[in-house]
C-alpha cells in the first residue's frame, strides 16, 4: 500500500472511500471491503483519511493516528491511503467544493463507497448526479441494535470496557510510538520496561495494567503494560505507557513499535518499594501468559 501524507497528489480512475476512519473499526472495514471488491474492475482503490492539525481539535481525542491507520490497513487494505491535511486555511471548505476540487478533479473518482449513515450522504448523492461518479452505499454495521461508531468506541474505551472496545473495533486497540528513555528503575530489579511515547490527543484506555502484544521486527512479543501514572515508588503524576516485555532482550530506544492492547488485568496500584512492584508483576505475568500464548 502506498501512503501519501499531504495534499499534493493527482490520480485518475479511482474507487474511493473517504472519512475519518478513526479506529478503523468494523463499520469502516465493511466500507473498505466493498471498496476492494469494486476496485477489482480496473479502478485504483483509495482510502482518503483526514488528518487534522492538533490545534483544531482542542479537547477532542482520537482513536487512531494516521500511522496507526496505515498499520491497520496495510495488510488488507487499498492500493493507496491518503492522509489529507486539514488546517486553518482549508478547515472551512464546503463539502461540495471538496468533492469537486479534490475527489473529482485531483483523484479522478469514478466510484465513491460510503456507509448509509455517513453525515455527508445527501451531498455525495447530489454530486454524483452532477459530476458523474457512482455512489455505493454500504449497510450500517450494528452491535446489539446500535450502529458501530467511533464515538461509541471512544466511550467504551474511556470507561474501561476494553473487551467491548476490541469487539467493536474488530481488532485489539492499537498504540504506536517511539520507545523513549525513562527512569530505568525496572532495570534495578531485573525488569526493564519499554517506555512508549504517544500522541497527546490519543485516547488512552482507562488507566490500568494490560496484557499486550508488541510488534518488534517480524515478531509479536508478549508483554505486560502499565498505562497511567507511574506504578512504582515515586510521586510523579504524569502519565506513562510502560511495557515489560516477556522473553525478549535487545535495545529498543528510539525505535517505533506497535502495541496491541489485548486484555485488561487490573487497575493501577501504588507500591511502597520496587520489590513489591516486582512481586505484583510476577503475579500479573502468571495470570496473563496463558492467554497471550493462545493469541501470539
Amino acid at each position: 500500500m502506498r501512503h501519501i501524507s499531504g495534499n499534493d497528489f493527482y490520480m485518475s480512475n479511482t474507487c474511493l472511500a473517504f472519512g475519518s476512519f478513526d479506529g478503523v473499526h468494523k463499520g469502516h472495514r465493511a466500507v473498505i471491503n466493498k471498496l476492494l471488491e469494486i476496485s477489482k474492475d480496473g479502478l485504483t482503490s483509495v482510502v482518503l483519511s483526514f488528518e487534522y492539525d492538533e490545534a483544531l481539535l482542542s479537547e477532542k481525542k482520537i482513536l487512531s493516528t494516521e500511522e496507526e491507520k496505515k498499520y491497520l490497513l496495510i495488510k488488507n487494505g487499498p492500493e493507496v491511503m491518503i492522509s489529507y491535511k486539514i488546517n486553518e486555511q482549508n478547515k472551512d471548505t464546503k463539502v461540495e467544493d471538496f468533492i469537486k476540487d479534490i475527489l473529482v478533479d485531483k483523484l479522478g473518482v469514478k466510484v465513491i463507497v460510503t456507509g448509509k449513515n455517513d453525515s455527508n450522504i445527501n451531498v455525495l448523492l447530489k454530486c454524483s448526479l452532477k459530476y458523474g461518479y457512482k455512489l455505493v452505499e454500504c449497510e450500517t454495521v450494528f452491535d446489539e441494535g446500535e450502529p458501530v461508531t467511533s464515538e461509541c468506541i471512544m466511550k467504551e474505551l474511556a470507561e474501561g470496557n476494553l473487551k467491548k472496545t476490541n469487539e467493536l473495533l474488530g481488532h485489539p486497540y492499537l498504540l504506536m510510538g517511539q520507545v523513549m528513555h525513562g527512569k530505568a528503575l525496572g532495570r534495578t530489579v531485573g525488569m526493564p520496561t519499554a517506555n512508549l511515547g504517544f500522541c497527546k490527543i490519543k485516547q488512552l484506555p482507562a488507566y490500568g495494567v494490560f496484557g499486550t502484544l508488541s510488534e518488534i521486527g517480524d515478531k509479536n512479543v508478549k508483554g505486560l503494560t502499565n498505562i497511567g501514572q507511574r506504578p512504582s515508588v515515586d510521586n510523579y503524576n504524569y502519565v506513562t505507557i510502560e511495557t515489560f516485555l516477556l522473553d525478549f532482550s535487545g535495545d529498543l530506544y528510539d525505535k517505533t513499535i506497535a502495541l496491541e492492547i489485548c486484555a485488561f488485568i487490573r487497575g493501577v496500584k501504588k507500591f511502597n518499594n520496587l520489590d513489591e512492584v516486582k512481586a505484583q508483576v510476577n503475579k500479573d505475568i502468571e495470570s496473563i501468559r496463558a492467554y497471550l500464548d493462545q493469541i501470539a
